[in-house]
């Protein structure tokens, strides 16, 4: 079994609610100087056309980060809950991970359908699959994959996210 990947056996939990953040200005700044990138365009948005942008783009990985700043409660649309984790099935694959034992990020892909800018609303919605017992040479694990879909407020398609987490039980 390919463990970065999944299958066409992988079982998925159903999507979660939807949760919209607006991408702002100061998060998309300070993510880009926590990378290190002082590239002028994450920060003035002279740069940023100068650069050929709209507006200031948001630096790569920034999606994965920007419920945690930008959910506002004002923002979400009915059935939302303003986080990822809202349904039942993607928080029980996050409330398993209170189990005893090594949790590892194992990897995590972006695809890029357009930048993500300054002053966009998204919506994102994440679906987890059913852990898939794997034997490793450390023991037995579980490898878990979670899919997130951000698109614009016409349902575009922005980033799609996949995350695969790999969890060995305590012995």
């Amino acid at each position: 079994m390919n463990t970065t990947e999944p299958g066409p056996d992988t079982e998925w939990n159903e999507w979660g609610p939807p949760v919209r953040v607006r991408v702002d200005a100061a998060p998309v700044m300070i993510l880009a100087r926590t990378l290190d990138d002082r590239n002028p365009v994450y920060a003035s948005e002279q740069a940023a056309a100068a650069a050929g942008f709209a507006r200031v783009p948001a630096p790569p990985t920034f999606t994965f980060v920007m419920a945690h700043s930008g959910a506002f409660p004002d923002l979400q649309p009915t059935g939302g809950t303003g986080s990822l984790f809202g349904s039942d099935t993607a928080a029980g694959a996050a409330g398993g991970m209170a189990r005893r034992g090594l949790y590892f990020h194992g990897e995590q892909h972006f695809t890029y359908h357009r930048q993500p800018l300054v002053g966009d609303v998204l919506e994102g919605r994440m679906r987890a699959s059913v852990p898939l017992a794997r034997e490793a040479r450390r023991g037995p694990m579980e490898v878990t994959f979670f899919q997130t879909e951000w698109c614009d407020t016409d349902d575009a398609p922005v980033v799609t996210e996949q995350i695969v987490s790999l969890f060995f039980p305590e012995a």
